[in-house]
């Protein structure tokens, strides 16, 4: 009987030990602290247009009302410097924090979404693959380096790594080939927009990503890695796999979970 209640028990302890805690340890650099609260939203765009170009592209209405309703609500749209010292150093953000992010530089950034970020005062970052930048891939027009140093020195817009080539799946790469993707991007974004820009932060294209990528990007000069797995950012677990809110399908979630 005693046996058996111990086994009992040995078995239930293995069990919870299987299961990896927020924050465990996996190698990689972890959220602080202090960084998991308040609950922080990180959301994430593609392209802003007047009519939409393919699914995952944002009408400039839509994009419009949201963001009035992140004003009227309320929220604090925080910077990437400022998310990143909340994470790393449990630096205090304001009540209600959101962060936005855009990906893949699609031409309506620039000449939509950029001038709405003005008009509200609200910063963001926008991840860019850089052998594409004025190039035009799929029928999709991505902006140009002069239009990316534009919105840089504004100081609303950071501008960070999707790689060089947005490959699909990342994870089929050799560590090499992964490498190449994350330090040409680097230099690229140093190169044409300078010190005053510093490129920290990686978002795995396709939302393609793992350990090993993530062990790999630290190695190689990133403090962030961004998924598109919703949740709190400061509940993230490490600094390379920081939860982000599609647009498209959690905008108003994203907002509730910052409210309550």
């Amino acid at each position: 009987m005693i046996t058996r209640f111990l086994a009992s028990i040995a078995l239930v302890c293995s069990m919870v030990a299987a299961v990896p805690a927020r924050g465990a340890d996996n190698g990689l650099p972890q959220v602080a602290p202090g960084g998991r609260t308040p609950y922080v939203a990180v959301i994430v765009w593609h392209d802003v247009v007047g009519s939409k170009e393919v699914w995952f592209d944002t009408p400039v209405d839509t994009f419009r009302a949201q963001l009035a309703q992140i004003e009227r609500g309320g929220y604090h749209v925080v910077t990437l410097d400022a998310l990143r010292a909340h994470l790393e150093r449990g630096a205090p953000l304001p009540l209600k924090p959101v962060a936005i992010t855009f990906d893949d530089n699609g031409h309506g950034i620039y000449e939509n979404a950029f001038p709405l970020l003005r008009k509200h005062r609200f910063p963001a970052a926008m991840f860019v693959h850089t052998n594409y930048v004025g190039t035009t891939t799929h029928g999709k027009r991505h902006t140009t380096w002069p239009q990316l140093v534009e919105m840089s020195r504004s100081g609303l817009m950071s501008i960070q790594s999707l790689t060089a080539n947005h490959p699909p799946d990342l994870r089929a790469l050799s560590d090499k080939e992964v490498v190449h993707e994350l330090t040409l991007s680097r230099s690229s974004l140093a190169y044409h927009l300078g010190k005053r820009n510093p490129v920290y932060a990686l978002v795995y294209p396709e939302d393609n990503y793992d350990l090993r990528l993530a062990r790999l990007a630290s190695q190689n000069g990133y403090a962030l890695g961004f998924t598109e797995d919703w949740g709190n950012a400061g509940d993230s677990a490490d600094l390379l796999q920081v939860h982000r809110y599609s647009a498209l399908t959690r905008f108003d979630q994203a907002l509730a979970d910052v409210a309550r």
